[in-house]
């Protein structure tokens, strides 16, 4: 995928924000642009191609932008010969619990983009593929492990679930995601905000439990964290 290609994917993403303040529009761009589990995810083809997805602790609902964009991108002919095909028939719902994002979401993808309530025990239609970038840590390690059951229930065999979380054994990399994760808490108002980390080895166990076969790979090009994307399949 061309540099410029996803520049305007990204562009096209964050448009819908503009209504929602220079904040949200930015947000969106950057989060977009500099993250890169978002390129990777239109570089291979790890969600499918149709079904229902949902993306837990969702924030703003970048993710489900993307996905829109890159769909709609495709429907009009513009999709690059020889990329892998984004996902078109995708069913897209988030779950978030802050309100003001959830507000964010609505505004800028539609009423019924996003429903507020905590992962811990909103409840979990039958899905295809279900997300969770960056959101366990918020929990404590029994709740983790009780969030990633609930998740294998809701998926049928076959579905998959993509988990991002930080390698605790990953130096100084990690040092730096946790260091930036406190300066985020902070301000967002919350200096001291529990956070739970795990090694990598950890998270691929604690995803074999509940029947998942997994997949690691780094996902932390062009920065300077210690990140982890887990592609995980429901097998029984």
């Amino acid at each position: 995928m061309t540099d410029a290609v996803f520049r305007d994917l990204v562009a096209a993403a964050a448009r819908p924000y503009r209504p929602c303040g220079r904040y949200a529009w930015h947000f969106a761009r950057g989060k977009l642009g500099g993250d890169p589990v978002f390129r990777h995810l239109m570089r291979h083809p790890v969600l499918p191609a149709g079904g229902r997805l949902l993306d837990l602790g969702c924030g703003q609902g970048v993710l489900m932008a993307l996905l829109r964009a890159a769909a709609e991108r495709h429907a009009a002919g513009g999709w690059p010969p020889g990329w892998p095909a984004p996902p078109t028939g995708l069913a897209c719902q988030g779950v978030e619990l802050a309100a003001r994002r959830v507000r964010t979401a609505r505004t800028a993808l539609g009423a019924a983009s996003v429903r507020q309530g905590d992962i811990r025990d909103v409840p979990l239609p039958a899905s295809d593929a279900i997300v969770i970038l960056d959101v366990l840590l918020y929990l404590n390690r029994e709740e983790q492990a009780a969030v990633l059951a609930r998740c294998a229930e809701a998926l049928a065999p076959g579905g998959i679930l993509l988990l991002r979380e930080a390698d605790a054994e990953g130096g100084l990399p990690f040092q730096a995601t946790r260091w930036a994760e406190r300066l985020a808490c902070a301000a967002r108002g919350r200096p001291r905000q529990p956070l739970t980390y795990r090694p990598a080895r950890e998270w691929a166990e604690l995803l074999a439990k509940p029947g998942f076969a997994v997949a690691t790979r780094p996902m932390s090009e062009g920065t300077p964290f210690a990140n982890t994307l887990f592609i995980a399949r429901r097998v029984s």
